[in-house]
C-alpha cells in the first residue's frame, strides 16, 4: 500500500512522524540520487559522503516541508546545492560537468584551481 503512495504524501507522513514513509522514500530514490551525485563529481567516496549529507539535510528540513514541487525535484535541488557548496569550498577540486545537448556525447570540463 505505501509503495504506491505518491512521494509528496510519503514526505508529509514522514514530516508528521511516520518513519516507515521515510524508508519507502529512501528505497525509491537512493539509486537515482547516488548515481546523480557520482556522475556529477566522478569520485565514489565523495559521492557517498554527499549522498549521506543530502539525506541528513532532507531529514533536518522535514519539519518545514511543504508541497510546492515534486518531492524528487526538492530532493535533487538539495543534492545540487550540496554539490555546489562542496565545489565552492574546495576550489582546488576538479569539477566535472556533463553537458548533453541534442544527442551530443557528455563533455567533461575541468576548471583550473583558483
Amino acid at each position: 500500500m505505501d509503495n504506491a503512495a505518491p512521494d509528496e504524501e510519503l514526505m508529509n507522513r514522514y514530516r508528521d512522524g511516520d518513519a516507515h514513509a521515510f524508508e519507502v522514500l529512501y528505497t525509491r530514490h537512493k539509486g537515482p540520487l547516488y548515481r546523480y551525485l557520482l556522475r556529477q563529481c566522478g569520485v565514489a567516496a565523495l559521492a557517498e559522503e554527499l549522498f549521506q549529507d543530502v539525506w541528513m539535510n532532507m531529514i533536518a528540513a522535514a519539519p518545514r516541508y511543504r508541497v510546492e514541487a515534486q518531492f524528487r525535484t526538492w530532493l535533487f535541488t538539495i543534492a545540487h546545492n550540496k554539490l555546489m557548496d562542496y565545489f565552492r569550498a574546495n576550489s582546488k577540486a576538479e569539477a566535472r560537468l556533463y553537458a548533453v545537448a541534442d544527442g551530443e556525447d557528455a563533455v567533461d570540463i575541468e576548471f583550473p584551481a583558483a
